[in-house]
């Protein structure tokens, strides 16, 4: 099979590193990798998967689930079973960080609840500076996320992952008063709320659900900031569109300000709309 200068240099470098990493049959996986990422030597079997590929779609199996990856930001994130596909709507948070607030040079940021890593990934690229660290308590979610980091750091993109609880307030004794940003996509669906089949036959339940009204983990995202902001440090969650005022009371509450909910129409689409509400700790 004839391939491209530059497919032909990839493919040299892929058995070098493949080699060098001491993978035990490195022509059989080179092979399987090169069928895969950069030509089908078989359209039969190709036209084959994809059917079956369309099939699991119209039984509603999310498609990140059934490709395995999910593009977010630019950036390709490995997904699957057991973890929340990022949606395209949580890039409302890099638009307000690029646009209204410029985070100081090299401060801590926490992404909660980081599942598969995309918000905190998608920082770390754009803000190599920070001091990123993803934080998931999931088994699953978290072996994603450590994948996800560990894939990206071939393109220089640095970020550290803390597996625990956020009801363990201890185990973040270590950022006590010192975070600049805390962003976070927590489950926010109530419980009795009827969603689509995606969320709610084919994703963790922990991942989409949020107790009564949706806001259990939010309210706990949000006394954690009290605790581990810095003075002018901020919060950033998302949430849904019939959440903003109540999540914007929750705020206020626990001493917040410059609060305001944001919604961009533009990376909104019919799943819901792209929605965060942020505030100051000014004390």
């Amino acid at each position: 099979m004839s391939f491209s200068l530059k497919d032909q240099a990839a493919i040299d470098k892929a058995r070098e590193l493949l080699l060098e990493a001491g993978v035990w049959d490195v022509e059989t996986d080179l092979d399987c990798l090169v069928d895969r990422y950069l030509e089908r030597r078989c359209q039969d079997r190709a036209r084959d998967e994809f059917m079956l590929a369309v099939h699991e779609r119209c039984n509603r199996i999310p498609l990140g689930h059934i490709v395995g990856a999910v593009d977010f930001d630019g950036l390709p994130l490995v997904v699957g079973s057991g973890v929340f596909i990022p949606r395209p709507h949580s890039q409302i948070i890099h638009k307000w960080l690029e646009n209204e607030y410029q985070v100081p040079q090299g401060a801590t940021v926490l992404d909660l609840c980081s599942g598969s890593g995309a918000i905190g990934l998608a920082i770390a690229k754009r803000r190599p500076d920070l001091k990123i660290t993803c934080v998931e308590y999931d088994d699953v979610a978290f072996q994603y996320l450590t994948r996800n980091i560990n894939r990206l750091a071939s393109w220089a993109i640095k970020v550290d992952a803390l597996k625990v609880d956020l009801r363990d307030w201890q185990a973040f004794s270590q950022f006590n008063q010192s975070v600049g940003l805390i962003v976070a996509n927590p489950p926010y669906v109530p419980e009795q709320q009827t969603i689509l089949p995606e969320w709610e036959e084919h994703h963790p339940y922990t991942s989409v659900y949020s107790g009564n009204d949706g806001l259990d983990l939010t309210r706990l995202i949000i006394k954690q900031a009290c605790q581990l902001l810095q003075l002018n440090g901020w919060l950033v969650i998302e949430h849904g569109e019939s959440q903003g005022e109540r999540v914007r009371a929750l705020f206020s509450d626990a001493g917040f300000s410059l609060i305001r909910t944001i919604v961009d129409e533009d990376i909104s689409d019919k799943t819901g709309s792209s929605v965060i509400t942020v505030g100051c700790k000014l004390i």
